[in-house]
C-alpha cells in the first residue's frame, strides 16, 4: 500500500474513533440524568402553570447537560461530514494528477465501415473520418506482432494502424493485459502486410539506472515525433514498481510509443503522464511487457509463439541514424468504437 493511501486511510480511522468517543461521552451524559425524575418535575410544573417561576428553574437546572449533548451532537455529525469530503476530495485530486496519453479526436461517422473495408481506399478512409482514439504503438517482430496501451484499444469496435510512410494495416487484438496497461495486436492477419527486415531494437528486460538518457518516438500530431530526457526514477506514479518516471515532455498521442536507451535497447513503452509537473512522464517496464507475451494463450497465437529480435543493430549508430532505422516500426494507432 502506498504512502498517500496509508495516511488517506490512518485519517478516516482516527476521524472514526474520535466519532465513537463523542457518541460515548453522550450516552455518558444521558446516562447522567434520571429522566423518571425529569418527567415528574415536568408534570408537576405543567400542572402549576401559575408557577412560570419553577420551569425556569428545571431550565436552570438542566440547560448546562442539554447544551452540552447537543454540541457534542452537531460536532459529531458535522466532524464527520466534513473529514469525509475532505478524504474524497483529496483522494480525487491525486488520482486527477495522473493523465493517460491517448488522444480523443472527432467521432466516426456512420459510413466509416464501409471505407475501410476498401482496401486501396483505406488513407482516404482514416483521413474522411478520423478515429475516435489514437495514441502510438510499435512492432514487436518483423513479421507484425505488435504492442500499444491497453487503455487506447480498450472497447474498440475495430483498430488501424498507420506507418510514417502513410501505409494502414487493420490489427487483431491478441491479448490485453489492464492491470499492466498491455496490449498485444497482429498486424499480419491483413493480407496488405508485408514482412519488414528484422526490427533493429533488442528487448532490455534488465533495471535501468537513474540518469541514463533516453528517448521516445511517437504520435501526437499526424507525423512521428521524437523526445529524448533521461530515467528520473525507478518507480512510476505514486511508487509504482512496474513503470518508470521519465524526464521527457510527452502530450496525448505518445501513449504507446518505444522508450529506448542510448543503445537502442527498449526498456519501457510510454504510457501516461503527471499533470501537476511539466515533463514528468510514466513508462511501462519491459520486463512487463515480456510477461504479458508470455501469457497470452497458445489457441490466440495459433500455436506459433512470438519470437523476439535479441540482436541489436542500432548500437553502433548515432541517434540520428537510430531514428532514421526505427521509423518504420513506429506506427500510430487508430481506433474505432461503434457508435449509434
Amino acid at each position: 500500500m502506498e504512502m498517500n493511501e496509508e495516511k488517506d486511510i490512518e485519517n478516516a480511522l482516527r476521524a472514526y474513533g474520535e466519532r465513537i468517543r463523542f457518541k460515548r461521552k453522550l450516552a455518558k451524559i444521558q446516562a447522567s440524568i434520571d429522566m423518571d425524575v425529569v418527567r415528574q418535575e415536568a408534570n408537576s410544573y405543567s400542572s402549576q402553570a401559575e408557577s412560570s417561576g419553577q420551569i425556569r428553574m428545571l431550565w436552570q437546572t438542566y440547560r448546562t447537560t442539554l447544551a452540552v449533548a447537543a454540541s457534542v451532537a452537531l460536532i459529531t455529525t458535522f466532524g464527520s461530514i466534513f473529514l469525509y469530503r475532505s478524504y474524497q476530495q483529496g483522494h480525487k485530486q491525486q488520482e486527477q494528477q495522473y493523465s493517460l496519453l491517448s488522444k480523443e479526436i472527432q467521432a466516426v461517422k456512420s459510413s466509416q465501415r464501409q471505407i475501410l473495408n476498401d482496401i486501396n481506399g483505406r488513407g482516404r478512409g482514416l483521413s474522411i473520418n478520423p478515429a475516435q482514439v489514437a495514441g502510438s504503438g510499435f512492432l514487436l517482430t518483423s513479421d507484425g506482432y505488435f504492442v500499444t496501451n491497453n487503455h487506447i484499444v480498450r472497447e474498440a469496435d475495430s483498430v488501424y494502424v498507420q506507418s510514417a510512410k502513410g501505409e494502414v494495416f487493420k490489427a487483431r487484438v491478441v491479448y490485453t493485459d489492464q492491470s499492466r496497461d498491455v496490449a498485444i495486436l497482429q498486424l499480419c492477419d491483413d493480407s496488405a502486410f508485408r514482412t519488414l527486415p528484422p526490427v533493429p531494437y533488442a528487448f532490455d528486460p534488465r533495471p535501468s539506472d537513474l540518469g541514463e538518457r533516453v528517448y521516445t518516438l511517437g504520435y501526437p500530431r499526424e507525423e512521428i515525433v521524437y523526445g529524448e530526457g533521461y530515467l528520473s526514477s525507478g518507480t512510476g506514479y505514486r511508487g509504482d514498481s512496474t513503470a518508470y518516471q521519465v524526464a521527457i515532455g510527452v502530450n496525448p498521442g505518445n501513449s504507446g510509443g518505444p522508450l529506448l536507451d542510448e543503445k537502442g535497447n527498449v526498456i519501457g513503452m510510454i504510457s501516461g503522464k503527471q499533470t501537476t509537473s511539466e515533463g514528468v512522464s510514466f513508462a511501462i517496464k519491459t520486463n512487463y511487457l515480456l510477461e504479458a507475451l508470455n501469457n497470452i494463450p497458445p489457441d490466440s497465437l495459433k500455436e506459433l509463439p512470438i519470437r523476439l529480435n535479441r540482436k541489436n543493430t542500432l548500437t553502433d549508430l548515432n541517434r540520428k541514424q537510430q531514428i532514421k532505422r526505427m521509423q518504420d516500426y513506429v506506427y500510430q494507432v487508430k481506433v474505432f468504437k461503434h457508435k449509434e
